[in-house]
């Protein structure tokens, strides 16, 4: 074991052997790659599944082809093992509103083909700018932006897609206490909700389609309402699918309990308004203190400070 450790320690990595290990890495890379594109586009299986379909490959859409082509880059090793983490990316999948059974394999796509763009440029860095002192760091930086970013953007699309929803939340509720008082039941009210909302609210309009269809293909109203809230990962609606299925099971009215909920919903968005608020001053302070109080004590007190210079210096 000393030995092994010693022969470790002896080792000296020159900047040549370094430029070598970064091109041998990234040569194996883009071979993978590539070779994952030819495999996924000429798949012996694929062709057999064109045949017995009778589909030809000029019948197959170019988005079809390039879905095809993504998802060969799957490589395992960007893959998790864990089921949690699995799990964990469909659900910011579903929540940013990519539902198809192939968007997690292409979410892990697109992430390899990013990492191995970073891992090109790092190279590329390495090997324009040898001798600079912040080259580790720009190689550090060009990795975790490959490695990261797919991350980052699909946050940022989880983020966006919620908050439109939320945006929609009270047109729809609005909506619903006046289809379902003049007479509508709760699946035609619902369904005419969504064809109103699809110019305003198109992402809330797609969602409560789906639960329309949903409810036409046998599931009950409160099971198809859960499954809007784990869609769409919105914890707002929880309490209306826990209404509706209480004023369902025990015969309620429908329309004093959505009206009895729209009021607290808004009393709910009353208190988010006063509490944003309320943060305001605090958060204005610091851009007060570092920006606006100085220039203030500039104009203030400046003159008089220039008047005191030239006083003392004569």
């Amino acid at each position: 074991m000393e030995e092994l450790l010693d022969w470790v320690n002896n080792i000296s990595i020159t900047q040549e052997m370094l430029i070598m290990l970064l091109v041998l890495v990234t040569t194996i890379l883009v071979v993978l790659t590539v070779g994952s594109i030819i495999m996924g586009i000429n798949s012996p299986l694929r062709r057999r599944l064109m045949q017995i379909t009778g589909d030809s490959k000029e019948s197959v859409p170019s988005s079809n082809k390039m879905v095809d082509t993504l998802e060969s880059f799957a490589a395992p090793i960007m893959s998790p093992k864990n089921e949690k983490e699995r799990q964990t990316a469909r659900h910011h999948l579903m929540h940013a509103g990519y539902h198809q059974n192939n968007a997690l394999t292409l979410f892990y796509s697109i992430k390899f083909v990013t990492t191995i763009l970073g891992l090109i440029v790092a190279t590329l860095v390495y090997l324009t700018a040898p001798d600079s002192e912040y080259v580790y760091a720009y190689l550090c930086l060009a990795v975790g932006v490959g490695l990261f970013l797919p991350d980052y953007l699909l946050s940022r699309m989880v983020k966006k897609r919620q908050a439109q929803i939320r945006s929609g939340i009270p047109d729809m509720l609005d909506l619903l206490v006046v289809c379902t008082e003049s007479g509508l039941g709760f699946n035609a009210a619902l369904r005419r909700v969504a064809d109103e909302l699809v110019i305003s609210h198109p992402e809330l309009a797609d969602e409560l389609d789906t639960v329309c269809v949903k409810i036409q293909a046998g599931k009950t109203m409160p099971e198809a309402l859960r499954e809007l809230v784990v869609r769409t990962g919105i914890d707002e609606i929880s309490g209306l699918v826990s209404m509706l299925s209480h004023a369902s099971r025990i015969g309620g009215s429908l329309v004093q309990s959505l009206r009895e909920y729209t009021e607290d919903y808004r009393d709910k968005r009353y208190q988010a308004a006063e509490e944003v608020a309320a943060k305001m001053p605090v958060k204005m302070m610091f851009p007060m203190v570092l920006c606006i109080w100085p220039c203030f004590f500039i104009v203030a007190i400046g003159p008089a400070l220039i008047s005191l210079m030239d006083a003392f210096a004569k």
